[in-house]
């Protein structure tokens, strides 16, 4: 059992493909990083004393001598690069990995969106609420309308046109105005009215409160499309920095992440080439070039699409929230239960669904913490 256990350690602390979606994936992706920095920070930190040591032997050399020692001080010069060097290579090495983890949140993410962009896609809140709205889909309103119709055809009076039933609101006033103008003793029509009273009722009482959670869903499924496809060209922007040109969508179909991470390895190695490869005597800078600015700035961005992220499933919510109060605030649903249809019942349903997803599943609460900022902006204590 302890050999099992100290297995499935070492595949955990190797494994890179986090488990998407979950709580402790997250949680491992920062302490993974963290550990990492610590093991970079004790091994350039080891360097950095040797060469210390080595500066502090020549810096005795170099005064003690009865003469001036030029190639004692140009060694000392040559140490002090050296040093320089060194902090420039740990510095690649620490933004290297916080590069590697903001292409995992970029994934992530994606894989988020994309199960948004699925539920939206699903959903059948457009043609259901439809059907709702209009009192002529409801069984039991085409059967008393059809008896209304037969009494109204025995006095010769007018009856509405096809075209015009369609309309919620003339189909209800035409029925009322219909079952008191057709034939029929009062018990009949007090009967008819009765029987259809819930269904006009809900159907004109309801409609323009169904209507709010038909455009705004709309408005959800268009905004969750943007955020894919900024999602998209954030990985663009942010992978065009090591020269990898496949986009987002075709490297996930095609699980091509290792061939990412192989290249991301190669391009910080060609960095650290050039940056040890200096000339003798040429100090580097303490600014970073080109290179380390672009790879700084693509890990911000993610830092700052997380932030978009987190603001759409923030309203995602409190518009899901809504929709769920308005559908538990019909006032006769108690007494109209029998009466009123089954897509009311699975569009509540969905949307208490809906509400879960956004609190359990779409919400991260561990990209918004000061951890994960520290990964991204490189803050390490």
């Amino acid at each position: 059992m302890k050999q099992l256990i100290l297995c499935l350690i070492i595949l955990l602390g190797s494994k890179t493909n986090y488990a998407l979606g979950d709580s402790l994936s997250l949680q491992r992706m920062i302490q993974e990083a963290e550990q990492a920095f610590g093991t970079i920070e004790i091994n350039f930190a080891f360097q950095r004393q040797q060469l210390q040591g080595e500066w502090q032997l020549m810096w005795k050399q170099c005064t003690e001598s009865k003469h001036t020692d030029f190639p004692c001080w140009i060694g000392m010069q040559q140490l002090q690069q050296e040093a320089l060097v060194l902090e420039q290579l740990e510095s690649l090495q620490l933004l290297k990995i916080r590069y590697r983890k903001g292409i995992d949140l970029i994934k992530l993410l994606y894989e988020k969106i994309l199960a948004l962009d699925h539920h939206f896609s699903s959903m059948n809140t457009f043609q259901n609420i439809l059907n709702m709205s209009n009192p002529n889909n409801y069984p039991g309103f085409q059967q008393v309308g059809s008896l209304i119709e037969e009494r109204l055809k025995k006095r010769n009076l007018i009856q509405l046109p096809g075209i015009l039933q369609s309309n919620p609101y003339l189909t209800a006033t035409f029925s009322l105005v219909a079952s008191l103008l057709g034939e029929g003793e009062s018990g009949e029509k007090q009967k008819d009215f009765e029987e259809i009273a819930c269904i006009l009722d809900f159907t004109v009482r309801m409609r323009s409160d169904l209507s709010v959670i038909q455009h705004e869903t709309e408005y959800l499924k268009l905004a969750n499309q943007q955020l894919k496809e900024a999602c998209e060209k954030l990985f663009e922007d942010y992978v065009a920095v090591i020269d990898y040109l496949v986009p987002l969508e075709r490297c996930r179909k095609n699980d091509d992440w290792e061939k990412l991470f192989i290249q991301l390895d190669e391009y910080i190695r060609l960095l650290e080439v050039e940056l040890a490869g200096q000339e003798p005597g040429m100090l580097p800078t303490y600014s970073p070039n080109r290179n380390f600015v672009n790879l700084e700035f693509s890990t911000q961005r993610v830092a700052e699409f997380i932030g978009k992220y987190n603001d759409f499933i923030n309203l995602g919510t409190q518009y899901y929230q809504k929709f769920d109060n308005i559908v538990s605030n019909y006032e006769y649903e108690d007494l109209c239960q029998e009466d009123l249809p089954y897509q009311f019942s699975e569009l509540q349903e969905d949307i208490e669904q809906t509400i879960m997803k956004f609190l359990n599943t779409y919400r991260l609460p561990e990209i918004q913490g000061s951890r994960m900022k520290d990964l991204l902006y490189g803050f390490q204590g």
